[in-house]
């Protein structure tokens, strides 16, 4: 029974992420973007599973984030998820700090709960 519940769940990530790389291609970044990309993040942060996923969901975003406007909108997710994450996961989020370098990835933000103003993002 748990190996059905983690295959489905596996596919279920699959498919959010498939959405997110469609969504990306001709629209700015949205929230639900943001928060399903970064699934497969809970998942390794909560199970320490492999973060594959994870990393890709973060090229996802950060490729997406193209402008200024898209680079704030992400921040302000990020912000405004990063609570909701840690509260009904329980989610370490000092590994979550992590998870950029650990994909190789630059962002100009990080996800954490103390996200910097915003509006200074560029």
């Amino acid at each position: 029974m748990s190996r059905i519940r983690s295959l489905t769940d596996t596919k279920l990530i699959m498919i959010c992420t498939l959405f997110v790389v469609i969504g990306l291609m001709d629209a700015a970044v949205t929230c639900p973007q943001v928060s399903n990309a970064l699934v497969p993040c809970v998942t390794y942060m909560a199970t320490r599973s492999s973060f594959g996923h994870c990393c890709t969901g973060i090229r996802q975003l950060n490729a997406g984030a193209r402008t200024t406007s898209d680079r704030q909108n992400i921040c302000r997710c990020l912000r405004s998820l990063a609570g909701q994450f840690v509260r009904r996961h329980r989610l370490d989020f000092n590994l979550a700090k992590k998870l950029p370098a650990m994909c190789n990835v630059n962002i100009r933000y990080s996800i954490t709960t103390l996200t910097p103003d915003c509006s200074k993002v560029r």
